[in-house]
C-alpha cells in the first residue's frame, strides 16, 4: 500500500492505498510533486495557449488574480517586469476611439 502527502487549502494530510502509479504522477505538482495540485501556470506560450504546469498553492506565484506562474515563468516575468520591460509596454498602448456614427 502506498501512501501520498496532499495539500489541501494550506493544511497537509497523507492518503493511503493501492494507487495507480502513473495516475498519481500525472496528478502531481511540477515543482514539488505533491499531490493533488489546484492551479495551473497561466504564463502565455504562443498560439493563445499557456504554459498549464500544474502547481499546488505552495509552488504557484500569484502575479495577479487568478494569475498564476510556475517557478521558471515566475523567474522570467521579474527579469522583464525589473529591466522596465511592463513600463515600456504600456507606454506603447494605444487608446481606442471609437467612431460613433449617426443617422439622420
Amino acid at each position: 500500500m502506498a501512501c501520498v502527502r496532499i495539500i489541501v487549502n494550506g493544511y497537509k494530510y497523507w492518503m493511503c492505498g493501492n494507487f495507480d502509479a502513473m495516475e498519481v504522477q500525472n496528478n502531481c505538482c511540477a515543482e514539488c510533486k505533491e499531490y493533488a495540485p489546484s492551479l495551473l501556470c497561466d504564463y502565455p506560450v504562443g498560439n493563445d495557449k499557456t504554459c498549464d504546469r500544474k502547481l499546488c498553492e505552495n509552488c504557484a506565484h500569484e502575479i495577479g488574480p487568478e494569475l498564476h506562474y510556475c517557478h521558471k515563468h515566475f523567474e522570467e516575468f521579474e527579469k522583464f517586469r525589473n529591466s522596465g520591460g511592463i513600463k515600456r509596454e504600456l507606454e506603447n498602448v494605444v487608446p481606442y476611439k471609437r467612431k460613433i456614427k449617426t443617422f439622420r
